[in-house]
């Protein structure tokens, strides 16, 4: 009798150990959040706690998705548990916020642990959480405040706009008017002289016989005073001002008044050794120089001959 009283004991001891081993080996999920209220767009992190065997389980996260019910998902981490240096869990932290003001449940969320041998799945749900989420924090004090008085609303009386834009645009209206007319002087000034275009232009090319041919300098100055005479007499027949063109166009522009073509071409080659004394360092000789000269003499002799009252020269090249 005494010996199945050992056996039976014996046995006791045997279940209990291996009762407790099994459920020591149950995989467990534990949930927390670390806030119950949020502002609109403010953070609250869920931890999900899990221990189980890696020997024996392997686990599975909750499937979520970027957007729940009013909720999003922001981000997921997860980080490893050790018990003397041996792995015994995994925690994973997920990030949510909300745009949704009111209060919330976030849904308890599946967990499951599959055997790595044998056996059937474990199947483990969190726990949900209440989230609150508000425009701004409560009020706790429940203080009772002053009502403000009405304040009326200050009005601009709007004549002061229009007075300021008028005169603005009377300022700019004054300064357009101030730089036409500034313009138009210094345009008629350009061309204002005593003497006709004609005389003027024979006065200054007979004022040239003054330089010294002979003189590299001198030369130099003489080839670019006639260009400039030349280029002078123009405007002065044809009221537009050609100072700021090349002497090839303004050569070009004067085919189209019935101007001798050969006597242009000559002109345009003597203008042309101007070019050559003052860029390429050439010293013409004297008679060269004095032969540029007659053409020009002789092409303002021609226009004068041509157009008493001359139409204005087409301004396209």
């Amino acid at each position: 009798m005494g010996n199945w009283k050992n056996r039976s004991f014996f046995l006791a001891i045997v279940l209990v150990c291996l009762f407790t081993q099994l459920s020591y080996a149950q995989p467990i999920i534990r949930s927390s959040v670390d806030k119950r209220e949020i502002l609109i767009g403010e953070q609250f992190t869920l931890t999900l706690q899990a221990e189980f065997s890696p020997v024996d389980y392997t686990l599975h996260w909750p499937v979520l998705s970027d957007s729940m019910a009013h909720f999003e998902v922001l981000s997921r981490h997860i980080d490893s548990l050790y018990n003397n240096q041996q792995l015994s869990g995994l925690v994973q932290k997920i990030t949510f916020t909300s745009f949704d003001s009111g209060k919330w449940v976030l849904p308890a969320l599946l967990v499951t642990a599959d055997p790595v041998k044998l056996g059937s799945s474990v199947r483990l749900f969190t726990d949900s959480a209440s989230i609150t989420v508000s425009f701004s924090t409560s009020d706790t004090t429940q203080q009772l405040r002053d009502i403000k008085p009405i304040r009326e609303v200050e009005t601009i009386n709007p004549i002061w706009y229009w007075v300021g834009g008028g005169v603005v645009l009377v300022a700019v209206i004054a300064l357009l008017t101030w730089w036409w007319k500034r313009k138009g002087k210094m345009k008629a000034h350009s061309f204002k002289s005593k003497l006709s275009a004609y005389e003027e232009a024979m006065l200054e090319l007979k004022n040239l016989s003054g330089y010294n041919l002979a003189v590299r300098e001198e030369v130099k100055i003489f080839h670019s005073q006639l260009a400039a005479i030349f280029k002078q007499y123009v405007s002065r027949i044809y009221q537009q001002t050609y100072l700021s063109k090349t002497t090839r166009e303004t050569l070009l522009l004067l085919k189209e008044q019935q101007v001798d073509v050969q006597l242009l071409n000559k002109v345009l080659d003597s203008l042309g050794c101007g070019d050559a004394v003052k860029f390429a360092k050439y010293f013409p000789p004297v008679t060269e120089s004095e032969h540029c000269m007659k053409l020009v003499e002789e092409l303002v002799a021609q226009i004068k001959k041509l157009k008493e009252t001359p139409k204005p020269l087409n301004s396209k090249l």
